[in-house]
Order: C-alpha cells, then structure tokens, then sequence
C-alpha cells in the first residue's frame, strides 16, 4: 500500500527535487510543532509551505494574452500529481470541523480536480459562500502574512482560526499520505533529532 501512494519523480531535475523536499521537511517540522507543542506561530510556515508545495501560480501574457503559469512544487518533479479526495458531503462549515477531512478509502485524483473542491461552507448575509481548497490555502497564507500578504478574499476573511488550524493540519497530513510519506513516523525522527541537538548542546556548555 505504501508503494502504491508514493509519489512517483518523473521529468524532474535535482535542484526542483531538492526544494521538494526541504518544503516537505518544513512542513512535517511546523506541523509537529504546532500539534505537539502549541506554538501556533507555525500555522504561517505550514500555509506558505502548501501554498508553495501545491498553488504556486504566474500571471503572464503570452502573446497579449493573460496565462496563468502553475509553478507548484508539486508540479516540478511530478507533471500528474494526485492526491486524495475530500469525504462526500464531509466540507467544514461554521457549526461542523470534520476530525478527518480527506477519505483514504478512495482513489486519488488530479491536482486541478483536488484543489477545486469545495473545503468550506458559510453563510455570509443570508448567502452560502462556498471555498474551494486552492482559496483557502492561498487566503490563508495571505491572511497570516508572508511575501504574498493582501487581501484577496475579504469575506472568505471571516473563517474562525480554530477552523483554519485544523484544516491547516488537515491538508498537510492529507498531502503526506497522498505522496506516501509517514508523518508519524518523520515526526518521531524529527523529534529524536531535536532532543539530539539539544543533549549536545548541554553538554558543550
């Protein structure tokens, strides 16, 4: 089962696979961190670090027309990527936060398909207001600040932070399965080379 989730780097050269990675790695530490330890200041690394990793995108013209490039991570090393699917009727709304979002008993699907799913529901002045995941991720990395702070969506705006963590949390743990990557277990390494690096500092003072 393992093999069959793990992604596969096809068309990739080392520097995009190597950035690939220290995202990843960034992204399993933050998240650790915030989960374990509460330090939600993290939450910015994490939504950079999927905004970066999965909805990087250009606005170019090619010949005077408007063209947005996909310059996702993700994208880079692998051009079909898939990741696995929301649970039916399971989107997060201001009365319901799912304990677990995505459904790992179906087949995965396209990234464009994937990030065009709808995540969040809400009622704005009578209005449901659907988000999809591409716009919660980029709002939020918008919201908490980071090169591309602005204000894209101001009333997808109103999501409560405790929604946002957990769906922050989510999506990551969401894209480590889809690439066949064991966060718990990367999260215990990561945690045995903290508490190294902290041994040896005590004992060099």
């Amino acid at each position: 089962m393992e093999k069959k989730n793990r992604l596969v780097f096809t068309r990739s050269n080392a520097a995009a696979k190597r950035k690939f990675d220290e995202a990843i790695t960034i992204l399993e530490y933050s998240v650790m961190l915030v989960e374990f330890f509460g330090l939600q200041e993290f939450n910015n690394i994490i939504a950079g670090q999927l905004r970066l990793i999965l909805c990087e995108t250009k606005n170019t013209r090619i010949k005077r027309e408007k063209v947005t490039i996909d310059q996702s991570l993700i994208k880079k090393i692998n051009p079909n990527p898939k990741l696995y699917p929301i649970k039916d009727s399971n989107q997060m709304s201001n009365d319901h936060i799912s304990e677990e979002l995505f459904d790992y008993t179906k087949q995965r699907i396209e990234l464009k398909l994937w990030r065009n799913q709808i995540i969040y529901k809400i009622d704005i002045e009578g209005k449901t207001q659907e988000i999809k995941v591409i716009d919660f991720i980029k709002e939020t990395a918008n919201k908490i600040g980071g090169a591309h702070a602005e204000s894209s969506f101001p009333n997808k705006s109103i999501i409560s932070d405790v929604h946002t963590k957990i769906m922050l949390i989510d999506i990551a743990k969401g894209l480590f399965k889809s690439i066949g990557r064991d966060y718990k277990k990367h999260a215990s390494m990561n945690l045995s080379h903290i508490m190294q690096k902290i041994e040896q500092s005590t004992l060099e003072d």
